[in-house]
């Protein structure tokens, strides 16, 4: 039994590390947009090691007949890349090396410029691109390990295709056949004896400017841990979609080549393997990708809630997606379902929303939730605290559980909102850290210049803390504002909206001054609201710094100070809340002189309490006193009991299985 505990522990958090990069995406179709452009938006989630933090530029360039593309593996950690004909952002800088390509590819005459991180964002012509990583059936290791065969992840392949497209369509196809050529492999795979599958896979939203189309992209390994197997498809203009580590592509027509594109023989591995048989469809063109290929944990699956855990870390995030950007579609989804490849009744891909009712403002304002308001809600109940925090961090390894897995999250290095807007102004909106204590900045797509300093600067990373790095200023309040979350994450909140509303009115007036000149010197309009978008990013993070240092003075201690004058503090703002003093497990209203002194177990003293209530006709009074005392009384035989208890060989590994002595 006891071996079979410490399994449990280890796939617990073995599973915990796959889906700890597990990322969101958002898609909104151009007829449902505000803007009447399609939106993707992303939540980097990089989970416990570091990222590198920089948003980094990587210009437009020709290249000479015959040039050479490298395939590379990028790193999620600092430096993500050295190379200096990528970028001069790229460079080499103190004792970095240059990146070794795992292969080549031909490379074209010219490519784009684009805004890029781990993956590729957002390219001058508005291809828009946002990633979350899925489970799937099968793994792929790069060449690179002595088992992998492959040549292509989808950091680079994110990147090949804004270098290489103005549209969505050709962004999919590009990719794919990329990954079929050289084989796709996931940073998530784990190892051949372990494999990952519920990190093995990756999903893309792409939309595009030219055309205005929005499609959806999943990618996995291929037969035999090589090549690729693809599929994409073209997303409705009034729907949105919502990506949370699973698949969502369901029934392809694969007949519909203006909807639906994929990689040769797609359903073939799936019939070979039974994953899929044609007799589960209606009619011989169609096959259902998701049910195909998505992970479907086995019953003796180590950790046991496995399936719970992926079931509902995808689904309650797309209900909620649904939910808030379309409302009325939303109600009709029941948040209780979970979202697995065989769930009878699935979610849909994706849902329709009222002619222009999405905002970029609604999206981002999406990318700040913990589910608040519903039974959901992760700034309630005692793992928020006493202060309402919805962070959840990870569990001790004997532990089998699971947290409700927030759209915001602690863990988040950055966020965007890709609004791909036509004429060359698609706007990259940019947060840094967890979304709900950033102010989304807009970038501009067809930027002629990289960002501030502050945004690609070598003088701080993740592990080295700077005032010269944009990042940290985000990050600083946000661990800030753990002491107590409910009050300062709501002024934090409120500066942000401020700022977000100052950007929006003044990328306004940043076009009306642009438009005057944009026909006749394009080039001189776009230089000018580089130096507009970028002027003001600087200008909010040396606020931001400010702001940060006003919060550390402000909420120094369990008072708020506002001066140094006699009455320039307000005292007890941060009182423990009654719910959370009355908790016998926190030892409040227990407390004696002869014990308890740290609480007893709530359930413990729920007993206690039943038990004096019982006796007939006993006044309130005496009842609360025979229950403490009746406490008092469990503590001591609790502390005898754990004195004589037999030692075990470490802690008890307790989980969904019984602990043995």
């Amino acid at each position: 039994m006891r071996s079979l505990v410490v399994a449990a522990a280890a796939a617990a958090f073995a599973l915990h590390a796959e889906v700890g990069q597990a990322c969101t995406l958002i898609g909104v179709g151009k007829d449902a947009s505000a803007s009447g452009a399609p939106l993707v938006a992303h939540t980097e989630d990089s989970g416990g090691q570091t990222n590198d933090i920089r948003l980094t530029r990587v210009p437009r360039r020709k290249w000479p007949k015959g040039s050479q593309r490298p395939l590379y593996k990028v790193t999620a950690w600092y430096p993500r890349l050295v190379d200096a004909e990528r970028s001069p952002e790229y460079a080499p800088v103190g004792d970095q090396v240059p990146s070794v390509p795992l292969g080549y590819i031909p490379q074209v005459e010219e490519t784009w410029g684009y805004w890029d991180m781990d993956y590729g964002a957002q390219n001058e012509w508005g291809v828009s691109i946002g990633e979350s990583t899925c489970t799937a059936m099968t793994v792929g290791w790069p060449s690179d390990l002595p088992y992998g065969y492959n040549k292509v992840g989808i950091e680079e392949m994110s990147k090949i295709a804004l270098e290489r497209c103005k549209t969505a369509r050709c962004a999919a196809q590009t990719m794919g056949d990329i990954a079929v050529e050289h084989g796709f492999f996931s940073s998530d795979s784990a190892t051949p004896d372990k494999p990952g599958y519920s990190g093995s896979s990756e999903c893309l939203g792409i939309a595009d400017a030219s055309t205005g189309e929005l499609w959806n992209f999943h990618v996995l390994t291929g037969r035999n841990n090589a090549s690729a197997i693809w599929a994409a498809q073209r997303m409705p203009s009034d729907h949105v979609i919502a990506v949370g580590n699973s698949f969502t592509i369901r029934k392809m027509n694969l007949r519909d080549p203006d909807n639906f594109l994929y990689s040769p023989g797609v359903s073939e591995l799936a019939e070979e393997k039974g994953w899929w048989s044609p007799e589960l469809e209606s009619s011989p063109d169609v096959f259902d990708f998701y049910y195909a290929y998505g992970y479907t944990p086995p019953a003796d699956v180590q950790p046991p809630n496995m399936a719970s855990t992926l079931g509902y870390y995808s689904s309650r995030r797309m209900w909620r997606i649904f939910s808030l950007l379309s409302p009325e579609e939303g109600a009709k989804l029941d948040p209780e379902k979970g979202n697995l490849p065989h769930q009878k009744d699935p979610y849909p891909s994706s849902v329709p929303a009222p002619k222009g009712s999405v905002s970029v403002k609604m999206v981002s304002d999406v990318l700040k939730d913990h589910y608040e308001g519903t039974p959901y809600d992760l700034t309630v109940g005692m793992a928020a605290g006493p202060f309402g925090s919805p962070n959840r961090g990870p569990g001790d390894k004997g532990v089998v559980g699971q947290w409700e897995r927030a759209i915001s999250m602690y863990r988040t290095t950055w966020s965007f909102v890709n609004e791909a807007k036509p004429d060359r102004l698609s706007i990259l909106w940019f947060g840094l850290d967890s979304p709900h204590g950033t102010a989304y900045l807009p970038f501009y797509g067809a930027a002629t210049t990289g960002g501030p300093e502050s945004y690609h600067s070598h003088e701080g990373t993740m592990s080295k803390f700077s005032t010269k790095v944009a990042w940290w200023s985000f990050n600083l309040i946000n661990q800030y504002t753990q002491l107590n979350f409910g009050l300062i994450n709501k002024e934090v909140k409120a500066k942000a909206a401020a700022v977000e509303a100052k950007s929006r009115a003044m990328v306004q007036e940043w076009e009306r001054e642009a438009a005057l000149s944009m026909e006749a010197n394009p080039d001189g309009a776009m230089a000018m609201l580089t130096e507009r978008s970028n002027g003001w990013a600087t200008e909010v993070v040396g606020h931001w710094w400010e702001f940060a240092w006003h919060l550390v003075a402000k909420y120094r201690s369990f008072d708020v100070t506002y001066n140094d004058s006699e009455t320039g503090f307000t005292a007890g703002v941060y009182a423990y809340p009654a719910w959370w003093l009355k908790s016998a497990d926190v030892g409040f209203t227990t407390w004696t002189n002869k014990g308890p002194y740290h609480g007893v177990p709530d359930s413990v003293a729920a007993a206690a309490i039943q038990d004096a209530a019982l006796q007939p006709g006993v006044p309130v009074t005496v009842v609360a006193a025979g229950a403490l005392a009746s406490l008092v009384a469990i503590f001591v035989a609790f502390q005898a009991g754990k004195a004589v208890a037999p030692a075990r060989d470490g802690p008890a590994q307790c989980g969904y299985v019984t602990c043995d002595a």
